[in-house]
């Protein structure tokens, strides 16, 4: 029993690593631009279809992730600077559907291409570590701490780069920002780029953890969702503890009781807002994102 939930926990950790490199470019996205990226899941899915299709073709992985990731990047630039960029500055709920349609266009394009079945991606290793009795995939452990170190780029590059501080400035005071001769615009393009690429890369390690499917983004948006509500939008700390929160939710929760998996972060997320709407780390006057 004991390796039983060991193994649940390490699952559940592996888990948490994809949330958050799905999840933090809804809270950037917020958190800078004031949108709600609802397309970032179509990213999510066009790493884990490339990802697929050069294994299949290749048998490289790591090529797969790295095209994967650069694909979701390229197809950010495009949707930021042709489309996003007519719409900052309007009503959150037309943002809304704005991405959300961008979202099932990139979905329809997907089944165009590679069909509707599911696609299974093999595993880039099968290395076991066992760890008090329990077997562990070490491809598992490695999606957290590839998700860990992510996310001390991402601080490092807010805290100690003049392009990060700017991005920082951009989300405490963007018209300030303006004030002082900074180009927001590009700004929100780069932040725009990275978020996505990161979508990108998170669907290209779990795609051999589930395999891919043209509907695969819309289950992975709703836990993002979540993730960004609980931990705060525009709170990359947040959506950290977040993630890892919902990670041991889905994994734990789901091991002591199958239908926990699913509306255990809905239970977690409930209780938090009762006591904080903001969400655990949210600022005071933009719980979910509208204005006190």
């Amino acid at each position: 029993m004991l390796e039983l939930y060991i193994s649940a926990v390490v699952f559940g950790l592996g888990i948490s690593g994809i949330l958050f490199l799905v999840s933090i470019g809804i809270s950037i996205g917020f958190g800078l631009m004031r949108i709600v990226n609802m397309e970032q899941m179509v990213y999510y899915t066009f790493g884990a279809y490339l990802t697929f299709a050069l294994v299949s073709a290749t048998g490289s992985f790591v090529l797969g992730l790295i095209c994967g990731t650069a694909a979701a990047a390229v197809a950010g630039f495009i949707v930021e600077t042709q489309l996003l960029r007519k719409v900052y500055g309007k009503e959150l709920m037309f943002t809304m559907v704005v991405t959300f349609s961008v979202f099932l266009i990139g979905i329809g394009i997907v089944q165009y291409v590679f069909g509707l079945a599911s696609k299974p991606v093999g595993m880039p290793f099968h290395t076991i570590v066992h760890m008090l009795g329990a077997k562990i995939p070490l491809y598992r452990l490695m999606v957290f701490v590839i998700g860990m170190l992510v996310y001390v780029f991402i601080n490092l590059m807010l805290n100690k780069t003049i392009a990060g501080k700017a991005i920082r400035a951009g989300i405490e005071n963007p018209d300030q920002v303006r004030g002082l001769g900074i180009n927001l615009g590009r700004i929100f393009t780069v932040t725009f780029v990275i978020a996505s690429g990161l979508a990108g890369f998170g669907g290209a390690l779990n795609s051999p953890l589930v395999g891919v499917t043209p509907y695969m983004g819309f289950d992975m948006l709703l836990f993002a969702f979540i993730t960004v509500i609980l931990g705060g939008l525009g709170s990359i700390k947040g959506t950290l503890v977040s993630a890892l929160i919902l990670g041991q939710v889905i994994s734990v929760g789901g091991t002591i009781y199958a239908p926990l998996a699913f509306v255990g972060p809905f239970m977690v997320m409930f209780i938090v807002i009762l006591f904080k709407p903001t969400g655990l780390y949210g600022v005071r006057g933009r719980a979910f994102g509208f204005e006190e």
